[in-house]
């Protein structure tokens, strides 16, 4: 479901181009469609994420199906940006955000010992697709037009998903202590200072996704060459998941996802130098992901460490509207700022800030014992 979702997600970027044309829409309103997306399938876990913990992935998983796979089918027909916004936003951003928590929360709970490796293998899925789906859907999407490739997309989602609901099991219920309510949880310090964290880095986080096809057509890099960079992402977010998750068995995972977040600005910073050429672009593209695929693989672990298992899917709900804000806010004033100055530098610069004050931010989580509060 991971591999499929996200290669279905991250392949926006290569139709961007061809929506803004054929709606003859500025950079902003047409990155909006992702940036609504994005922005309800996370803060739709603080819904899914309890529903989840009393009923299971499922129901969630088979309700999900029918979002993504309509809102994709319907997507295909719009003859207008705005109505994108409904069918594109609600179908996909609501079917994601259906299944996104309760599965990560059912993973998690199936393991304990080697939890971390587990929730980074699952995580590795969206790495996985990244690598494989996206420059398939953009040679779909060059050759017989966006429209035709989000039919396809639908349709294979409504089977994806379909499959999964049939093999998901729930996890064996395990005894705790009482635990705290959600709101003395979101309430602590601590909390506070990883959804600070999280929302910063999400800002920049999701710009190269919408973006970085365009700036490297924009300076002589052929299309399938700049589809491709979105690959190298996810090659680098699968050895993040796989790297950083197989070593938060044995060693602290707040100090591996502290790490995380540290290369994020470096990661930028080559991105800012790298001036078009296409082989920086490449290490830009992999240190970036590495980064967020530990990030995104630890997440889960620091959590359940934390709050425990009971009730994890609300917790995390809760911490992933922080990415939904995030997702929401980036990539539209990213947009924005090109209408208006036409300048990448501008907008790479934003996101070297936002991600140096995100690792500032966590930096305080490195100390256990601040994170009870």
């Amino acid at each position: 479901m991971n591999a499929w979702t996200f290669g279905v997600f991250y392949s926006f970027g290569a139709a961007f181009e061809q929506m803004a044309d054929e709606f003859d829409a500025g950079l902003g309103a047409t990155a909006a469609v992702f940036a609504i997306t994005t922005f309800l399938f996370f803060t739709g876990g603080a819904v899914a994420g309890p529903l989840g913990d009393r009923y299971g992935a499922r129901p969630l998983i088979m309700f999900g199906a029918l979002c993504i796979g309509a809102g994709l089918l319907l997507t295909a027909e719009v003859g207008s940006l705005g109505v994108g916004y409904l069918t594109y936003g609600l179908g996909v951003g609501v079917g994601i955000s259906s299944y996104l928590v309760p599965m990560t929360a059912c993973v998690g709970g199936w393991f304990e010992r080697r939890r971390s490796l587990a929730l980074g293998l699952y995580t590795g899925g969206i790495g996985l697709g990244t690598l494989l789906l996206v420059p398939m859907s953009e040679w779909l999407i060059r050759t017989e037009g966006w429209r035709f490739a989000f039919r396809v997309l639908g349709v294979g989602s409504l089977i994806v998903y379909g499959l999964a609901a049939i093999v998901v099991a729930r996890p064996p219920r395990i005894a705790t202590t009482a635990r705290k309510p959600i709101r003395s949880i979101v309430g602590g310090f601590g909390f506070g200072r990883m959804y600070l964290a999280s929302l910063l880095m999400t800002m920049a986080l999701f710009v190269p996704f919408v973006f970085i096809v365009k700036y490297s057509t924009d300076r002589g890099v052929s299309s399938p060459a700049a589809a491709a960079l979105i690959s190298v992402i996810g090659v680098g977010s699968v050895a993040g998941r796989f790297g950083l998750g197989a070593l938060g068995v044995r060693f602290d995972a707040f100090a591996l996802s502290f790490a995380a977040y540290a290369i994020q600005p470096v990661a930028y910073g080559l991105w800012f130098v790298s001036d078009g050429n296409y082989a920086a672009l490449v290490v830009f593209a992999a240190v970036l992901g590495a980064a967020y695929g530990g990030y995104v693989a630890l997440g889960p672990v620091l959590a359940a460490e934390l709050y425990g298992l009971d009730g994890l899917g609300a917790v995390l709900g809760t911490l992933y509207t922080s990415a939904g804000l995030g997702g929401l806010i980036g990539p539209i004033a990213a947009g924005v700022i090109l209408d208006r100055t036409g300048s990448f530098a501008v907008v790479i610069g934003t996101a070297i800030v936002l991600t140096f004050l995100a690792a500032i931010a966590f930096l305080p989580l490195r100390q256990r014992p601040s994170l009870g509060s």
